[in-house]
């Protein structure tokens, strides 16, 4: 047989890059970028590229798994495994109640169909009776959600991706993270953008591949995003650059924030940060001078320990700027598989209470709009009482290296009466798992770009620009004499088997939305039809355009807001200028006494967070180099290769040093996710080692996500030996 080119598309990362597929036999050969695609135009990255190489990586599953007494794992049929694992629910149900069982879905959790595998991942919880329910963003941007809380909502978008004369992004590479840009090729649409004399504004302690093309690059040290952000506002407000209509309009709270900077010396700011003056001021000028623009903060600053307040005031310039949408202006990144929605240009106020219904039983946290704090996980599986956490079901997450303060984390997984992951690969969770349930992965599924519409309306910065949307069948078989189902199947049939009515909301739906019901297993092809009936465009016409297309017909646009409604959007409010004045009253020190350096959290493309680690993608580097400044090597006597040990008040690892020009001085920057969960002993030159090992989750911490410092951690760092 000759081989044949078949269109799908990616779900390595949160890009989802349309692609092409050769295959030959059943056999993926090669999978390469579809140049023929309006919106990523050939564009795909080495992840995307090795997926042929993840299908019969030798670390990934075929059969399920469940551990013995002695701690290793058996292969065990799907269909005992979770025989097993419904009845061992329904007891811990039983004795304990529906709180002691958890949930945590990451990032992997995009492998395969998450826009069919999310509405039955939530029914099951749903039907269990837990709001501990666990996920990524409340250990990297859960600030997005929590900061809006306080300032209000817009009633349509902002103005985001369409057209920016401006751009100004906080501690984020978009090169890498794919997200502060449309999805498609980042390098070509940056490019096309600063070809228009767009002006690019970069905040950030390392010259990054994003920091290099800026009109306008702060390298500022790390943990001084907040006094920057307060000194463009009040350059904003003191030379009047605000957007003065949309300000009197639809803005309150200015006397209040312009009183909470009134004594903010911007030369001290700089001094502090280690930035020119000048600077800072002729960038607030050059992004409140635009006519169109978005500000963007990354994972940087939302892992600082106070990423509510950075992303507030991120989005309080914008709303100065006014940066959102008016009525008229057309929604290019309109839903196509998702309903059409209504947008109006009308404020909504901030949340009468920012916490929602779920609460923890430790350092008095809270459920969020950002969801529940991740980062306090282990300590409710730890803490004994009513309520202890006796179960956990992690689909596409590895708690064993993702979260912080590693030592505990373990403790806590270990302590499990049942942990069960859902993961293609035997991950350092997996090996501590009970029950290990592999499911199919991307290209051996039928699947549609749900997920794409979704995370396009979920802030500022993130999705697509345009109304592209793409269908895809299963593009290889599974494996020969595997055991394997899709994600959506190992949910739905443990729901069935707890004896719960198989209900599910289409995801995206608001919780008010009627559910589908379900009396058997459908097909995976009768689900999407389903999932995706009350959708913009009809799936059917997007399975005629295999290869993705850009639906630009008949898109929402903006409504007038309603003449009755009196709601503002709070650029002052109470608590936050609370926050913020006690935080410009006592800035943090970029040094203490016993740890000179600051470590800092650093993305790789060949990666995604703790998955596709792979021999193909490191191109023989396995491991996470700990980067520094070639002039702190050189003084601490550290050369290219050398071992070093890097400790902080929590613990030690080893890393192995290597030099990176563009890392500001006195900093440590090193990627997450690596090493081997129990034995921090490891050789690091074939493992890598974890950074979360060095990271207390209860000392420095977001009080509204519960999110610790993460990046800008105290650390000392020596030459092993």
């Amino acid at each position: 047989m000759m081989p044949e080119l078949k269109h799908s598309f990616c779900r390595c990362c949160i890009n989802q890059c349309s692609i092409n597929v050769i295959v030959e036999d059943g056999r993926v050969l090669a999978v390469e970028g579809n140049p023929d695609n309006p919106q990523y135009k050939g564009y795909s990255c080495i992840k995307g590229r090795s997926q042929a190489a993840f299908l019969t990586d030798k670390n990934r599953l075929l059969h399920p798994l469940r551990r013995r007494a002695d701690g290793t794992h058996e292969a065990v049929s799907s269909d005992a495994a979770l025989n097993e694992i419904a009845e061992k629910l329904k007891r811990i149900k039983d004795r304990f109640g529906p709180r002691a069982i958890a949930s945590y879905w990451g990032t992997m959790a995009s492998i395969g169909n998450p826009g069919a595998a999310m509405p039955f991942y939530n029914a099951l919880l749903d039907a269990i009776g837990t709001n501990m329910r666990f996920d990524p963003n409340t250990i990297d941007k859960g600030g997005k959600q929590t900061a809006q809380s306080f300032l209000g909502y817009w009633g349509a978008p902002s103005r985001g991706f369409d057209r920016p004369d401006a751009i100004l992004l906080i501690g984020i590479n978009p090169l890498l993270t794919y997200t502060g840009f449309p999805a498609g090729s980042p390098k070509r649409w940056i490019a096309d953008m600063l070809q228009r004399d767009c002006k690019l504004i970069v905040i950030d302690p390392r010259e990054t591949q994003i920091a290099q093309r800026a009109t306008h690059f702060l390298q500022a040290r790390p943990g001084w995003d907040v006094q920057i952000l307060a000194a463009f506002i009040k350059v904003i407000l003191d030379e009047e650059l605000y957007d003065a209509e949309f300000v009197a309009r639809h803005v309150t709270g200015v006397r209040e924030l312009a009183s909470a900077l009134d004594s903010l010396d911007i030369a001290a700011v700089a001094q502090d940060a280690g930035v020119d003056a000048k600077l800072i001021v002729e960038a607030a000028r050059a992004y409140a001078g635009a006519k169109r623009g978005y500000a963007m903060a990354g994972t940087g600053p939302h892992m600082s320990g106070f990423g509510t307040l950075v992303e507030y005031l991120t989005i309080v310039i914008d709303t100065l700027c006014g940066r959102w949408m008016r009525a008229g202006e057309t929604i290019l990144p309109s839903p196509s598989l998702l309903p059409a929605y209504t947008a109006r240009a009308e404020a909504r106020p901030p949340d009468a209470d920012w916490a929602l219904a779920g609460r923890l039983r430790v350092r008095g946290l809270k459920q969020s709009r950002a969801g529940m704090p991740t980062a306090a996980l282990a300590e409710e599986m730890l803490l004994p009482g009513k309520g202890q956490v006796k179960a956990l079901i992690s689909w596409g997450g590895n708690p064993a290296v993702a979260y912080p303060d590693q030592e505990r984390v373990i403790r806590a997984l270990t302590s499990l009466d049942l942990f069960v992951t859902v993961d293609p690969w035997y991950s350092e969770s997996a090996k501590l798992a009970h029950y290990v349930l592999p499911p199919m992965m991307g290209l051996e599924v039928e699947a549609a770009t749900i997920f794409m519409d979704w995370v396009s309306g979920r802030a500022t910065g993130y999705g697509q620009g345009l109304a592209h949307a793409q269908h895809t069948e299963a593009i290889v078989p599974p494996p020969e004499g595997s055991d394997l189902l899709e994600d959506w199947e190992i949910f739905y049939e443990l729901l069935v088997r707890m004896g719960y009515r198989a209900e599910v909301l289409p995801f995206g739906s608001p919780p008010d939305a009627p559910k589908l019901q379900f009396d058997s297993r459908p097909t995976s092809s009768r689900l999407l039809e389903r999932l995706t009936e009350r959708g913009r465009i009809p799936l059917q016409r997007i399975k005629g355009n295999p290869g993705g297309h850009v639906y630009d017909e008949d898109l929402i646009v903006v409504e007038p807001g309603d003449p009755a409604n009196s709601s503002r959007l709070d650029v002052g409010h109470a608590e936050m200028m609370r926050w913020l004045t006690e935080f410009l009253n006592a800035a943090p020190s970029s040094v203490d006494d016993a740890h000179e350096y600051r470590l800092l959290c650093r993305r790789q493309n060949h990666v995604y967070n703790s998955s596709c680690h792979n021999e193909v993608t490191h191109k023989g580097r396995p491991y996470n180099p700990a980067f520094l400044n070639p002039e702190d090597m050189a003084e601490l006597e550290i050369a290219e290769g050398d071992e070093i040990r890097i400790s902080s008040e929590l613990g030690v690892i080893r890393g192995l040093a290597h030099a990176d020009r563009y890392l500001i001085r006195k900093t440590l920057s090193m990627s997450f996710a690596y090493g081997r969960a129990t034995d921090p002993t490891a050789e690091p030159a074939i493992y890598g080692a974890n950074p979360n090992r060095l990271i207390p989750s209860d000392q420095v911490f977001d009080p509204y996500t519960g999110q610790p410092r993460m990046t800008n951690v105290p650390v000392s760092i020596a030459k092993a030996g």
